[in-house]
């Protein structure tokens, strides 16, 4: 099959793509520049509430002056599209080498190529639900990034409350990706998905309960 059918067949059939792409060492390098490419996109279509949002916080500061706004303005449009690439370029390699400690942990047999392959794929899910959240945000005229939520946050009203940052964890899109992590860590460690899935799921637990601890003592 071609790299553009495996950005088709790692949703419906996971485990049978990243066996098919285990063995490839540039398999990673399609999913990487659409991630960065969707990215960017994404980044472009939220630039008016980022925007707003960061001049409306900025106004609230005594020294600021309208003089600033236009620096403010064009320092935020290349900070948002030069740290988009470097953000995902930051989680896919040194990600990799966090999995390849987890590999060493469950004695798998996995390379560190293998295993940043598998996490360009395993990024997509939550690549597109940041597009999908981009877009509504862009068509909604939302005034800040934070007014639109794809986890069942968006279901409690009070953005403050303690239930609305417990529920804002289960995001599907987060789930869905958390899934292809585990499917394609076993695939490419060639160890059980139970062996793997209960690390994996482990630390995203602890990694959301620390944030969601930040969150509320701020």
């Amino acid at each position: 099959m071609s790299y553009f059918s495996n950005l088709f067949t790692i949703f419906s059939s996971p485990a049978e793509t990243f066996k098919r792409v285990k063995a490839n060492k540039l398999a990673w390098l399609f999913p990487f520049l659409l991630i960065i490419i969707i990215s960017l996109i994404s980044v472009q279509l939220q630039m008016p509430a980022t925007l707003q949002t960061t001049l409306d916080t900025l106004k609230a500061q005594p020294n600021f002056s309208a003089a600033d706004s236009d620096l403010i303005v064009q320092s935020t449009k290349i900070m948002g599209w030069v740290m988009a690439p470097l953000t995902i370029a930051f989680m896919v390699f040194l990600g990799g080498l966090v999995y390849l400690l987890l590999n060493l942990i469950v004695r798998g047999e996995a390379k560190y190529m293998q295993l940043v392959t598998m996490i360009t794929f395993a990024m997509l899910p939550s690549t597109i639900g940041g597009l999908i959240t981009a877009i509504l945000v862009y068509t909604t005229g939302a005034a800040s990034i934070t007014d639109i939520s794809l986890s069942l946050g968006a279901l409690v009203a009070d953005k403050e409350s303690l239930l609305y940052h417990l529920l804002s964890i289960i995001n599907p899109f987060s789930l869905w990706g958390l899934a292809l992590y585990v499917i394609g860590s076993s695939v490419m460690m060639n160890r059980p998905r139970k062996t793997v899935g209960i690390w994996i799921i482990g630390a995203w637990l602890i990694i959301s309960i620390i944030s969601l601890g930040s969150l509320l003592l701020v």
